[in-house]
């Protein structure tokens, strides 16, 4: 697996296929990366950034949700700066995939950025779809210290460094947005606190 810098990727080297149809009744189409005249996977890790509200996990979806705080300013306008091609793409190949020319104007509404802006003093978020659901595992989580945790381990407020996978932009009725998915997980859990033993030896039995 090829790791991307999201620093230095040039946004013109990304390639999408035509839409298809994919569960959900909804329309992707599938990214790749021209790197070194060979066509790869799109993969990046993200900053350090710290969970909103843990890892969420229900029947039919789980996700996480970061602060996106004075830290990551870069990794902030690489999203924004893809989602504005996402949205320039869609524009100029509209009449191709959909078999008509939509305006700029209905596109830009229609785009659904990751970037949550929220209330006046308070930095924005991202969110991720992580593709844990209903027993089935499609992303490995480790601790800081490289050994594999369990989700419930990220909990609110809890640091963490993802690797993404940008499968391509995935069209709905009346929306459509850059399809990312979370393959790994780094969580800084502080498992290697050292912990006071609680047991008291004067509280066992002559027997015990």
């Amino acid at each position: 697996m090829e790791i991307l810098d999201y620093r230095t990727i040039n946004l013109n080297r990304i390639n999408f296929s035509d839409p298809v149809k994919v569960k959900g009744n909804c329309l992707l189409t599938k990214s790749s990366y021209n790197y070194n005249n060979t066509q790869i996977p799109i993969y990046i890790q993200t900053p350090r950034m710290t969970s909103i509200n843990g890892l969420i996990m229900n029947e039919t979806r789980s996700y996480i949700e970061l602060e996106i705080n004075r830290n990551h300013v870069s990794f902030y306008d690489f999203i924004n700066k893809l989602d504005e091609h996402n949205i320039n793409i869609t524009y100029n190949n509209s009449e191709e995939w959909f078999e008509q020319k939509l305006p700029m104007d209905v596109i830009d509404d229609f785009y659904n950025s990751p970037i949550k802006m929220t209330k006046m003093n308070t930095y924005p978020t991202i969110k991720f779809k992580v593709p844990i659901y209903k027993n089935k595992k499609g992303c490995d989580i480790f601790s800081d210290t490289g050994n594999p945790i369990e989700p419930a381990s990220i909990k609110k407020n809890t640091d963490v460094i993802c690797i993404l996978e940008l499968s391509g932009i995935k069209y709905y009725k009346h929306r459509f947005e850059c399809e990312w998915n979370v393959v790994q997980i780094k969580a800084y859990t502080n498992d290697n606190v050292v912990r006071e033993c609680m047991v008291r030896e004067e509280l066992l039995s002559d027997h015990e």
